[in-house]
This record gives C-alpha cells, sequence and structure tokens, in this order.
C-alpha cells in the first residue's frame, strides 16, 4: 500500500490542492462572485484535467464512449448553466472513485505477485563459492543453500539433509524434512543446515515462476459474466448520453423553456450513470478469489475455471497418488500356532531383505517402525512373480504367495505369506494407505452438494472396493488403463442428467481424464509440464482437501460477484430515475456513484478472504 500511495503521490498532491482551492471558493463566495467563479473554474481545471484527457483519447484513439467522457460532458454541462461548484466537486469525486479502483486492483496484484519477491534472484555455485544470475545457472549445477536462505531454482537434495518451509508453494505452513534425493522448489526457504540442491529446471521453469505466470495470465481470461459486464458497459453508455439528450432537449419544450432545469437534470443521469462499479467489481471479485486460492496451495488457471468450478457436481478421483499414498504399506499381520505377529513381520523382512520389490520396502518401513531388528539370511533365491526364499538364524524361510509356501489361511489379495522349515506361519496384508485427508475431502463435497464422488483406478477391484466403502464413495471402476479411465469418464457423463465433472489425477498418466473433465485438477504437479499444461488446477501439494476448498472458492466468488450485479444494477436505475425527475442533486449523484464503487469494490474483496 505504501508504494500505491507513493506511485501517486502527485495525483494525490493535485486533488488536495483542488479540494483547498473549492472550498476557498466556497467560502470567497459571498464576498467577491468573479473570484470565486475563477477559483471553482481552477478547482475543476486541477481535478478534470485527466479525465477530459481520457475521455477525449477514448473517443478519438479507442472510438468508445467510457464513463470518463461521460463525467466531461456532465461536468462542462454544470459549467454552462452556472452550476461551477458542482462541476469542480464531480471532477475530484471522480478521480476519488479512480484512486479507489486503481488502489484495489495494485492490492490484488501485488499479492498475486508475491512470489516474485522472495524468488531468488541470485545463486550460489557449490565446487567455486561464485554468486551468479539464477537466470544464468544451467540445469546439472549444484547449488549451495545457507539456512535462512530461499531456495534459486527447482532441484533434487544431494548430500545434505535440512528442513524447509515450502508455505510459498504448496501453502502449507508445517516444515518438511528434507534429505538426499528429495525435490525440492524454488522460493522455498531453507530452515536449518546448509542443504545442496542439483539443478533440474531453469529459472523459466521453476516452480515460483510457473505459479507466477499463471496467476497473473490468469486475468487476461475473462469469464461470461466479465464479457457479459464489458458488452453491457458499451452497449449502456452511448444509450445513457442519448437519454441525457433527451432528457435536456424535450421536457424544456413542455416546461416553458426551462433548460436550465432540464440540463442540471440531464448531467445529474450522466454523473450516476457511470458504469465504473459494474466494470471494475465483477474482474476484481475473480482477481481476488485466484489470489487467496493460490496463497493456499491452489493454483486456478483463469477466472472462467472459477465459473466452471461452481457448477461442478460431479468429481472422479484416480485412487493412488491422489486418495491413497503412492507408497505400499502393511494393512494386517495375523500369526498361525506359537508364533506371535512380530516374529510373522520379522521373518518376511528377513526373506525381502535383499529384494528390490516394492513389498520389501513396505516391510523395511513396518519393521524400522516398530524398531524391530532384520538379521541378514544367506543363500538368497528369488522367483518372479512367486515370492523369495533364504536361510536364516531360525531356519529356512520361504515368503510369497500361497501356493509357494504352501499356505493354508489367510485372503489372496495383496498378500504375503510365510513359513519357516516348512511349517506355515501367517501372513501380512499389503495395500494402500489413505492419505490423512481423503475422508475429510469427501464429507466436504457432500456438504458442498457434490453429490457423485467416484473412484478410477487401475488396481484391482477388491482393493478399489475397500477404498471406495471406507470413503462412502458412489462408485468406483477397477482394473483401468489409461485409455479406460477416459471411457469412464465419458460413462459417467452420459449416465449422470445434467453433469459437471471435475477429474483429479496426479497429473502424469491421466492427462486425456484431465483433458476430458470440466475441470481438470492435478495433485501436488507443479513440477510436470503436461500437467500444468492440460489441466485447468493444480493442486500444488498432496492435500486433497483443497479440492472442495477450491469448489467453495469458486461458489462464494459467484455469489459475491451476482450480489455486486444486482445491487450496482438496482441502484444505478433508482438513483437515474432520481435524478430525471429532479430530486437528486447533481452533487449527491457523484457522491452516490463513488459510494456505489466503494461498496461493490469492499464485497468483491471478500471473495478473496
Amino acid at each position: 500500500m505504501r508504494e500505491f500511495f507513493k506511485e501517486n503521490k502527485l495525483t494525490l498532491a493535485r486533488l488536495f490542492l483542488a479540494v483547498g482551492i473549492l472550498i476557498t471558493a466556497a467560502v470567497l463566495g459571498g464576498y467577491n462572485q468573479t473570484a470565486s467563479v475563477v477559483l471553482y473554474l481552477l478547482s475543476y481545471a486541477l481535478g478534470a484535467c485527466l479525465i477530459v484527457f481520457k475521455g477525449f483519447v477514448d473517443l478519438f484513439k479507442d472510438r468508445r464512449i467510457g464513463e470518463k467522457m461521460l463525467m466531461t460532458v456532465a461536468s462542462v454541462g454544470a459549467i454552462v448553466i452556472g452550476e461551477y461548484f458542482e462541476a469542480a466537486l464531480i471532477a475530484i469525486l471522480f478521480e476519488i472513485g479512480e484512486l479507489i479502483e486503481d488502489m484495489a486492483v495494485t492490492s490484488s496484484r501485488n499479492s498475486l505477485e508475491t512470489l516474485s519477491a522472495i524468488r531468488p534472484d541470485k545463486a550460489r555455485i557449490k565446487d567455486t563459492g561464485e554468486t551468479v544470475m539464477s537466470e544464468c545457472v544451467e540445469v546439472g549445477a549444484v547449488l549451495e543453500v545457507l539456512a535462512g536462505e530461499r531456495i534459486p531454482l527447482d532441484g533434487i537434495v544431494v548430500d545434505s539433509i535440512g528442513s524447509v518451509d515450502t508455505s510459498v508453494i504448496t501453502g502449507e505452513s508445517a516444515p518438511r524434512s528434507v534429505r538426499t534425493g528429495d525435490e525440492v522448489f524454488s522460493g522455498c526457504l531453507n530452515l536449518s543446515s546448509v542443504l545442496y540442491v542439483q539443478v533440474t529446471r531453469g529459472y523459466k521453469q521453476s516452480a515460483a515462476q510457473r505459479i507466477i505466470d499463471l496467476s497473473v495470465n490468469a486475468l487476461d481470461k475473462k469469464t461470461r459474466n466479465e464479457k457479459f459486464i464489458r458488452k453491457f458497459a458499451n452497449i449502456y453508455t452511448p444509450i445513457v448520453i442519448l437519454l441525457a439528450i433527451i432528457v435536456a432537449a424535450i421536457p424544456p419544450l413542455i416546461d416553458n423553456m426551462n433548460f436550465s432545469l432540464w440540463i442540471y437534470r440531464a448531467c445529474s443521469l450522466l454523473a450516476i450513470s457511470c458504469p465504473c462499479a459494474l466494470v471494475i467489481s465483477v474482474p476484481l471479485a475473480y482477481f481476488c478469489a485466484i489470489g487467496y486460492a493460490s496463497k493456499k496451495g491452489v493454483l486456478i488457471k483463469s477466472s472462467s475455471v472459477i465459473e466452471a468450478l461452481q457448477g461442478i457436481n460431479t468429481v472422479a478421483f484416480d485412487k493412488t497418488g491422489t486418495l491413497t499414498k503412492s507408497d505400499l504399506h502393511v494393512t494386517k499381520v495375523e500369526a498361525v500356532g506359537n508364533r506371535s505377529k512380530i516374529d510373522v513381520l520379522k521373518y518376511i523382512g528377513i526373506a525381502e531383505l535383499k529384494s528390490n520389490h516394492p513389498i520389501a520396502s513396505a516391510v523395511a518401513y513396518e519393521a524400522k517402525k516398530l524398531k524391530l531388528t532384520i538379521e541378514e539370511g544367506s543363500n538368497y533365491m528369488e522367483y518372479a512373480g512367486k515370492g523369495v526364499e533364504c536361510d536364516s538364524p531360525y531356519g529356512h524361510i520361504k515368503a510369497g504367495t500361497r501356493t509357494f509356501v504352501d499356505a493354508t489361511t489367510g485372503i489372496n489379495s495383496g498378500t504375503v505369506f510365510v513359513s519357516v522349515d516348512g511349517e506355515y506361519v501367517g501372513y501380512i496384508g499389503i495395500g494402500d494407505e489413505l492419505k490423512e485427508n481423503s475422508k475429510i475431502a469427501f464429507e466436504r463435497l457432500h456438504k458442498l452438494k457434490v453429490n457423485k464422488k467416484i473412484i478410477l483406478s487401475g488396481d484391482k477391484k477388491s482393493k478399489v472396493d475397500i477404498v471406495a466403502k471406507t470413503l462412502s464413495a458412489d462408485g468406483a471402476y477397477s482394473n483401468l488403463l489409461p485409455e479406460n479411465k477416459l471411457e469412464a469418464i465419458e460413462d459417467i457423463i452420459d449416465t449422470t442428467p445434467g453433469c459437471k465433472i471435475a477429474y483429479c489425477g496426479d497429473g502424469i498418466n491421466d492427462l486425456p481424464s484431465l483433458a476430458r473433465a470440466d475441470v481438470g485438477i492435478a495433485m501436488g504437479a507443479i513440477g510436470s509440464d503436461a500437467a500444468v499444461e492440460k489441466s485447468d488446477v493444480v493442486i500444488m501439494d498432496d492435500d486433497v482437501s483443497k479440492i472442495p476448498l477450491a469448489i467453495k472458492i469458486a461458489k462464494r466468488t459467484r455469489r459475491v460477484v451476482l450480489e455486486n450485479i444486482i445491487f450496482a444494477i438496482g441502484a444505478k436505475v433508482a438513483l437515474l430515475v432520481l435524478s430525471i425527475i429532479g430530486i437528486l442533486p447533481l452533487f449527491i449523484a457523484v457522491i452516490g456513484d463513488v459510494g456505489l464503487l466503494i461498496l461493490t469494490v469492499i464485497n468483491a474483496i471478500r471473495a478473496g478472504r
């Protein structure tokens, strides 16, 4: 805000001077009428110089009759009939309204461009210690980022561990621990030790730059409401001028040639008829909403997407990576005979110790979580699609399918069976783990009257059905290839009357579905070129509960826009009628117009809170 006042200090000084002269002229009017008129005209000139200039630019260069030309005609008309005080007041109040409008837009733009200030322009090369411009750093270079510094470019952590604040990218305030191999994004703050980051994307492709570009470019994409308001203003303004001419010319022929009175009323009509309250408040509401969403880690690519989001009544989710964590985990441990569950987990851990299979990682993670010591076996043999076997301090262990182990009990799907010296001792269940916020997301979508929540997955039916039941989904498709997911989207649309569907995927193998849906939502995909290009909304982390947040923002924005349209048009019509019948003085008409602008702007800003 300080920058705004600094940039407009000359305009503010000019208006303060115009107000001072106007007050002086009003006081002097009782003593010296001629001096008073001269001061009124000087005050008018100071207040109206830019308005008149821009009004004629709109008329002759852009061939458009805008609100500034309306004010020019209204103020000059007031001077013609001798209403010097009101002519000067019109100009000053209109300039104040223009400043309020600019201040609201500047504030919203600054909120979207915050990342520009926190994206480092310089980077430190590890090998040389040299500091260079970030845009000159090549992919593959290793950067040194000290504690308290922001990461200049996207990359992978090498030979270091630490903690980073990712709030500017994901909207999450909780710090995230990182270690060798983890991906980090530009703009994130290094909170602890020195981090070494190998650059994976150039300056223009970095996460921070993507967010800035997408957020600012969103302003250029108009919604149907915005286009309607612009067209409305272009048609409305000439009609108002024609109506003012009729009011000034025809009634005096009936009213004893009282041109002065009717010209005054025509000027009041022009003063109140400026459509600026509509023209600024509608796009401002969308602008504020996009800025607010970006602060929460939700990147909405255009105001037209907000329009589409508010009408969503069906949401389809990819399962793995969206509703569930990508990594497998141990869901169940069962022991047979006199063996304990800890024994079963330990035996399978020993057998899987040398395997690269995802199941081995899940078992190792569970053992680590329980602080189990997994001894190393010998004579390891792995049989593709069947299992593994080895010798151990506890005997010969076999772990794998039911037939490989010769198991007698246990479920088939997602199960690893284990035997020791030929004796079946138990099994573990392996499956997806629901993300913490998946159930919250489904509950919030239900409250937002999103009537259908459907899961699409390439996984087995038994696994998908468990997730669907846990989340109370309204349907589930399983065993789907990427092209089958697109067919499932088409099937949902065909079988759901009035379907407006959003599709949420991890942004990698879901591109056809993201593109086909009314709104494509990519989860945690700020680093993916394809996902950012094909999706309409990017959730910058993996928090699925931000999907209902995006829909809620869209619904609130739509409500604010409709409130402004109805209120502004209703108030304009009432004030126009009062102006024509002579109840509304000229200066009150201008105050009413500025007041209407202020109220609609304040209401528009609510969309970003």
